[in-house]
């Protein structure tokens, strides 16, 4: 009997599917939605937003991953979801829904039939892998056992086939049965009560400000690579020193600006431990994909620490995702290690929260290289030089309205301690502050020295000594 061979529309029809995926995230990452205003003229107009603001999850409560993430954040912005949890029709089917929250049986309601009419309308797909071997399927362990160490001409040579698809399948925001779901079901998923915080939350623009630059400060903090303010007109990751060199605070815009891009360098500084190559001439595909992986990831932690994201992100993932205008497939590996990337960073977070947790409350060390007593009113004339210094180098920030204890070395900076927390600073922020103690340090010995003699009433003739503690 005569095989018949797919028609040309079955093939079609099956290389679409994933071209649709890769349109999408192509489309995605080259005009981004939501964010980007139209022109740079336009006017900004804010307003409290009650969309919870995080990576989607579903119905098990787990985070989605690579691709479907994007996928996700299109359709709720689509379709004006709240609450990022997304189910298919058969887990919702699993939980006893209060079928006493149900409005009686109309002519256009069915109570038997609570989920006609609620569409399927946002999709995620799952990746398929199939093995053979001489034609015949075989499991993936053993796959992977019988090919261990081959290359891809061995492979073939051998008869081992390995074939990889992405399947699509829709789900739905379950929001929109909230008020049937269990209440268990909702009390087992904080996103629910972050989203009704949000509906009743007033907060000012300095209070969001703030909000953000203390979360970026932490996670700075749990990361420790170092950050090092230059005069230079770049941001960037030094993987052989492996340190973040920045602009001056009085460069960027604001606070929120400057952090932002911190945390986009801290992105890039995960490749040391994720095996990621940094070493690419700027311009390269291999550059331009660094730079989708970390904006991605650094999209992906915002939404993960519950950040404001940026304008930003959507004009820096344009301008780099045009290098792949023929080369979409390069955004499905884009998406696994920035998510990878996100992941590394908050798993950092949790670590660093786990680590506070079970430390005593605060102490200042013992082993400082510099102790500060002044006297009020050099006192004063430090806390106002930490206040001018932080609109200027933004690692100073955190000593803004803090009162200096002392500090020791620490490799390529200096660790203060105040009397509320210990701050590390690096490069020229430290040398300033470390010339700043002296400069002080040297003013109250000679104000000391100039006191009269209560004995005599004269003044005193004391010679002051230098300091061996601080050096100019």
């Amino acid at each position: 009997m005569k095989q018949t061979r797919p028609s040309a529309s079955d093939t079609t029809e099956k290389k679409s599917q994933q071209d649709q995926i890769l349109d999408r995230l192509f489309d995605y990452f080259s005009k981004p939605k939501g964010e980007k205003p139209s022109s740079d003229s336009d006017i900004e107009i804010s307003f409290y937003h009650s969309k919870l603001n995080a990576l989607p999850k579903n119905f098990h409560n787990n985070n989605y991953n690579g691709v479907n993430i994007i996928m996700l954040l299109q359709a709720q912005n689509d379709s004006a979801t709240k609450v990022p949890i997304y189910a298919t029709f058969k887990q919702i089917a699993l939980l006893e829904l209060d079928k006493n929250a149900l409005p009686p049986k109309s002519e256009n309601f069915d109570p038997d039939k609570i989920l006609k009419g609620i569409k399927l309308d946002s999709q995620v797909v799952k990746y398929l892998e199939t093995f053979k071997k001489d034609g015949e399927q075989i499991s993936k362990s053993q796959f992977n056992r019988e090919t261990k160490g081959m290359s891809f001409k061995e492979l073939r040579d051998n008869n081992y086939q390995r074939k990889s698809t992405l399947k699509y399948y829709s789900v739905f925001p379950i929001e929109r049965i909230k008020h049937l779901l269990p209440k268990w079901f909702i009390d087992e998923r904080p996103y629910f009560s972050q989203q009704e915080e949000l509906e009743k939350k007033v907060m000012s623009i300095e209070m969001q400000d703030q909000h953000f630059v203390e979360k970026a400060l932490f996670i700075i903090d749990c990361m420790g690579v170092p950050v090092i303010e230059k005069n230079e007109d770049r941001a960037f990751y030094s993987p052989r020193e492996h340190q973040i060199i920045v602009p001056p605070r009085h460069k960027f815009v604001s606070d929120k600006a400057y952090f932002a891009v911190i945390l986009h360098e801290l992105s890039h500084s995960t490749s040391r431990q994720l095996a990621r190559d940094v070493n690419n001439p700027f311009g390269s595909m291999e550059y331009a994909k660094e730079e989708l992986i970390a904006e991605t990831a650094t999209m992906f932690m915002c939404l993960e620490e519950g950040l404001q994201t940026f304008n930003s992100h959507a004009r820096y993932l344009e301008g780099w995702a045009s290098h792949f205008s023929d080369k979409k497939k390069v955004l499905l590996s884009v998406c696994k290690q920035a998510k990878e990337a996100q992941q590394y960073i908050s798993d950092k977070v949790v670590e660093h929260k786990l680590k506070l947790a079970n430390q005593d409350s605060y102490t200042v060390s013992n082993q400082l290289d510099l102790h500060v007593d002044f006297r009020p009113k050099y006192r004063q004339e430090l806390r106002g030089f930490l206040d001018t210094q932080a609109n200027t180098y933004g690692t100073m920030i955190p000593l803004r309205n803090q009162t200096v204890v002392g500090f020791k070395r620490i490799p390529k900076g200096i660790e203060v301690f105040t009397d509320e927390k210990s701050v590390k600073i690096y490069g020229t922020t430290a040398q300033n502050l470390e010339q700043k103690l002296s400069e002080l340090e040297i003013k109250q010995k000679l104000f000391n020295c100039s006191q009269p003699d209560t004995s005599t009433g004269k003044p005193r003739l004391e010679k002051p000594s230098s300091s061996t503690r601080l050096s100019m």
